[in-house]
């Protein structure tokens, strides 16, 4: 029983990584759709430069989200699903982030006078307000990634951002146009909305009065995430260094096409981080039932080698039609052979968010910040030998080979033996398709490497789910 005033256990996990990693990919996928359609009635009703400001505001709130987050998102994902953190915890650290996101509004209001024109500037804030609250709910959803009740976060995000798409479709019917400020209106209440929603079905709010009678651990709590916290900013330097390095050597026309390509890829990269956040609260909770299939880093690894191939396929076979509608035939050929290139970085990236969630889940944070500095190091360097001579391709192509720097990286701190087989037949396999995509390209264009490349992967990722099916049904 548990005694009075003492927080309950973290609740049973369920020994399903499908379930735990998959409903944050879907979670993910549709708050991409959501942005996408969001954007297209800013740009028929209030003009691309609005939409700019739209970014500008949201890539904001992402870094000041980032910066006073001190790695608690991740570092409560591991911790509470491994037990280390007990519910009403939870719940005080995800209050006290309140507060401080609060005052980054009422710094940022002014500071807004001299950068935004004044006819936009409240939306501006309302957007910046709107993406601050989305940000401030990991620390909520920790509560339930990784059990039974984790389809409550798909599931409310996926309800919200369809009540979002509601108002802005129903304010364009009916207008015949949707402003700045009025989206920013839509998107503060549908985020407070799931904001509340976040609190209420982790059941955070139950757990918050317990929360604020028990010992006062938050300093300690931010000095144990300083590793967490250490890589989100590398990580974000990470995923910017390539294109910053690459301005320094060609023209802007050509970081523009770089720029562009590394767009098609952006969201199917923001899908495996998200489904990486589910794999570490599946696999620092192993063994629930004592399962000893759960225990086994490869299946994690596996299940994102998989959905590597199969992301990456799916991207090749939709790019053709994606570089007509999007680019038309001016720069299509520049950003589709770059794309090919960014979509065998997609395959290996997918499975090294895998080897993350393995590393983080057996406290391997300073390992991974580790890992990001060797990544970071090899980044800079290969684009600075590969730019100048090959201009975006070079940067395209280092973007990949860093890629292995973090593999192999990854599994010296993992040290385990049985990951080792896996992964180099992982990296195995983006070879020879990439070889593939490389004669195809030479011989037929962008559409045809990228057709065949497409299938030639989805048959990859299906021979391999059905090889791990019989695996894990003997």
């Amino acid at each position: 029983m548990v005694a009075a005033g003492e927080a309950p256990a973290p609740p049973r996990r369920r020994a399903s990584l499908t379930v735990s990693s998959g409903l944050l990919g879907l979670a993910a996928i549709s708050n991409r759709l959501t942005i996408l359609v969001l954007m297209a009635l800013l740009t028929r009703g209030a003009g691309a430069a609005t939409v700019g400001f739209y970014g500008i505001a949201t890539l904001s709130a992402s870094f000041t989200a980032a910066a006073l987050s001190f790695g608690l998102a991740t570092f409560l994902t591991r911790e509470y699903a491994a037990g280390g953190v007990k519910p009403a915890e939870v719940a005080r650290l995800h209050a006290s982030r309140l507060p401080l996101l609060a005052a980054a509004v009422v710094v940022a209001w002014p500071l807004t006078g001299f950068a935004v024109p004044a006819d936009l500037r409240l939306a501006f804030v309302l957007v910046f307000v709107a993406s601050l609250l989305e940000q401030w709910n990991e620390t909520a959803w920790v509560l339930v990634r990784g059990t039974a009740r984790g389809w409550m976060e798909a599931a409310t995000n996926g309800a919200c951002g369809a009540l979002l798409i509601a108002l802005c479709g129903a304010e364009f019917w009916r207008t015949g146009a949707l402003d700045f400020e009025r989206a920013g209106m839509y998107l503060l209440g549908v985020a407070a909305l799931r904001s509340l929603g976040a609190v209420l079905f982790t059941g955070l709010l139950r757990e918050l009065p317990a929360g604020l009678r028990g010992p006062r651990t938050t300093a300690t709590r931010i000095r144990q995430a300083s590793p967490y916290f250490a890589a989100d900013l590398l990580g974000l330097a990470y995923f910017r260094s390539d294109t910053f390095v690459l301005a320094f050597f060609v023209s802007t026309a050509v970081v523009g096409a770089y720029v562009s390509a590394a767009a098609l890829v952006g969201p199917a990269v923001q899908v495996a981080a998200a489904m990486g956040v589910g794999a570490l609260a599946f696999a620092a909770g192993r063994k629930p039932d004592g399962n000893p299939a759960a225990d086994d880093p490869g299946l994690v690894f596996r299940f994102f080698r998989i959905a590597g191939l199969g992301a990456s396929g799916v991207l090749y076979l939709g790019l053709p039609l994606a570089l007509v509608i999007l680019f038309g035939d001016g720069e299509s050929e520049t950003i589709g052979g770059l794309t090919l290139v960014l979509g065998l970085f997609l395959a290996l990236r997918f499975a090294n968010y895998g080897l993350s969630a393995v590393l983080l889940a057996g406290g391997g944070a300073g390992g991974r910040l580790l890992v990001l500095v060797f990544s970071l190091s090899a980044n800079l360097l290969l684009n600075l030998t590969l730019d100048g001579p090959f201009g975006a391709y070079g940067a395209a192509w280092a973007t990949v080979a860093t890629e292995l720097v973090v593999a192999g990286s990854m599994l010296y701190f993992i040290r385990s033996r049985s990951l080792i087989r896996p992964v180099l037949t992982g990296v195995a396999t983006v070879a020879g398709v990439g070889a593939v995509l490389i004669g195809a390209a030479h011989v037929g264009g962008v559409t045809v490497a990228s057709l065949g490349a497409g299938v030639l992967l989805l048959v990859l990722a299906g021979a391999q789910l059905l090889r791990e099916r019989r695996r894990t049904t003997g």
